[in-house]
């Protein structure tokens, strides 16, 4: 995985706020001359607070810059080598960095005594690792950050994975039982076999953009339903009744695709359609689900069947919705879709 980084904006953000609380006393020195508490802070002056704040800046940068980024610095070391490459930088860069300090206070006409020396020697250690803390902190809450988007990735590419794989059974499903009413229609009504194929590939159509497509609007699947039962009628005629009672303010409701078409089809498939036995599916909305519900009527030569409608569906469901399909069994049969 490719290392991140850390904003320079940032890190030079975090480095001001360092400086400028280290400076603290010396600002309030120059804003506040009369503060007696500020009177043994001798050579203040604002060109003097501002190299100090420069320096200061430049330094802490420095730390936090190469706490965050060594792995992007010395990427072909190994990790013991690169922790001894960064414990050897670190203090070269706090010895020469200080040296650099002291000895550019001279082109500012002030002498720095002993005293104040060892005390700037002793701010330099402690902004040194200050800065060291912050930028450990920082390159762990970096990492964390990585490790979640790349596991939210790592889910995301499972699910689509998931559905491409589940999506891949819909068509070899669909044609198999397109295939069972054309082989019926050809031996009962083989003068209708031809309008019926003209509609399966029109509807095959639809259900082969089911690759392109997770969610569709409710819409668009009542459409695309109204086509499927063409087929349903040029086989069954008027046995077969579908009510759907749906308002229009809800056609754009987000569902799975062919989430209603194989509900029907499983309605189809398992149940006796005859003048006898007509069998009537009423579609409505009840209590926040998409209802589709029809009588079991068993047919007594019952259709071959691959068992992947329904359980392909309540797993995209799942995977789509993060919600489960209702399943409900008396003297109807009784699916509920959750929006």
């Amino acid at each position: 995985m490719k290392e991140k980084v850390i904003k320079t904006k940032t890190l030079l953000l975090i480095s001001v706020v360092i400086s400028l609380l280290i400076n603290f006393n010396r600002l309030l020195s120059i804003v506040y001359p009369k503060l007696t508490y500020f009177n043994d802070v001798e050579g203040d002056s604002i060109p003097v607070f501002l190299f100090r704040m420069f320096a200061f800046t430049a330094y802490c940068w420095s730390i936090l810059y190469f706490t965050i980024n060594n792995t992007v610095i010395f990427p072909k070391f190994n990790k013991t080598a690169r922790r001894f490459v960064f414990i050897v930088l670190i203090v070269v860069l706090a010895k020469v960095s200080f040296h650099i300090f002291i000895i550019s206070h001279g082109f500012l006409l002030v002498e720095i005594i002993q005293p104040e020396r060892n005390g700037i020697s002793y701010v330099w250690i402690v902004m040194g690792v200050i800065s060291l803390l912050l930028g450990w902190l920082l390159k762990f809450q970096l990492k964390q950050k990585i490790n979640e988007i790349e596991k939210d990735r790592l889910i995301k590419e499972n699910i689509q994975n998931e559905l491409i794989a589940l999506k891949s059974q819909i068509n070899p499903h669909f044609l198999f039982n397109s295939l069972n009413s054309l082989n019926y229609i050809i031996r009962n009504s083989p003068e209708e076999a031809t309008d019926f194929v003209d509609k399966l590939s029109f509807i095959f159509r639809y259900v082969l953009q089911s690759n392109e497509k997770n969610l569709v609007p409710l819409k668009e699947e009542i459409e695309f339903l109204n086509n499927y039962m063409h087929l349903a009628r040029i086989r069954y005629g008027t046995n077969i009744q579908i009510h759907v009672d749906i308002v229009e303010t809800t056609h754009s409701i987000l569902i799975p695709i062919l989430s209603i078409q194989i509900l029907i089809e499983n309605a189809i498939k398992h149940n006796e359609i005859s003048k006898e036995y007509p069998l009537s599916i009423n579609i409505y909305f009840e209590n926040d689900y998409l209802i589709v519900k029809n009588k079991i009527q068993p047919r007594s030569d019952p259709e071959k069947s691959t068992g992947y409608g329904l359980a392909n569906l309540s797993k995209r469901y799942e995977l789509l919705k993060e919600k489960n399909i209702q399943i409900h069994k008396n003297d109807h049969f009784i699916i509920k879709l959750p929006i």
